[in-house]
């Protein structure tokens, strides 16, 4: 008798424990969990850009109820300029696409010093690489006279595509830069219907190939 008298109290603190255990993590996850958000298309800043797949975006931000994204599109005859900011209260990712003048080295002295030999390239356009927290594609454009849509006026017009990653965004990873570089190649795609920069372009099914 003195046995079970001694073990019952015992079963009872141990189960005790571990409801106590569960019910903190219930509240660990309700606490810091529950703003999560999960994406649609039409909650971005432009739904073309993201309608075949927004997981890139939600995984370089991590969406909760301060998720704001802003789309802004300043064109004329012989420019463009797409901008995408999307961001919470903890990370952030700008995407633009500009339609410049000049030639792939001066596409890369505008980098904001990011070393190309220091990038991962992919394969989109005519030349582009990705580092830890930036993607950039180069994209040479047909001529204005050969039936692009804003390059009137431009010698050697070329499309130029940057997405950058702040805040608290996870570790360089490979995953991270598939991410960056599919964000990048959509940002090309929506540059690309509005301006006819090349023939015969055909939308990204998928996520570029790194080709090292």
């Amino acid at each position: 008798m003195t046995k079970l008298t001694v073990r019952r109290p015992l079963i009872v603190v141990v189960a005790a424990a571990a409801v106590a255990v569960g019910v903190g993590l219930a509240v660990w996850a309700t606490v810091f969990r529950s703003d999560a958000k999960e994406l649609r298309a039409s909650e971005t800043c432009n739904e073309g850009v993201f309608s075949a797949n927004v997981e890139p975006l939600e995984r370089l931000v991590s969406p909760d109820s301060s998720f704001t994204s802003d789309w802004s599109r300043e064109a004329s005859d012989s420019s463009l300029l797409l901008t995408c900011s999307n961001s919470t209260a903890h990370a952030s990712v700008k995407m633009t696409a500009e339609l410049k003048d000049g030639s792939v080295k001066d596409w890369r002295t505008q980098l904001g010093g990011a070393d190309t030999a220091d990038g991962t390239r992919f394969d989109v356009g005519t030349e582009a690489f990705v580092w830890e927290k930036q993607a950039a594609v180069y994209v040479v454009c047909k001529s204005h006279s050969a039936g692009s849509s804003h390059t009137a006026g431009l010698k050697d017009p070329y499309l130029s595509i940057l997405v950058s990653a702040s805040g608290s965004v996870e570790e360089d990873s490979d995953t991270q830069r598939q991410d960056l570089a599919h964000l990048a190649s959509r940002m090309f795609f929506e540059a690309q219907l509005q301006t006819g920069c090349q023939e015969d372009f055909v939308a990204p099914s998928g996520p570029p190939r790194l080709t090292d």
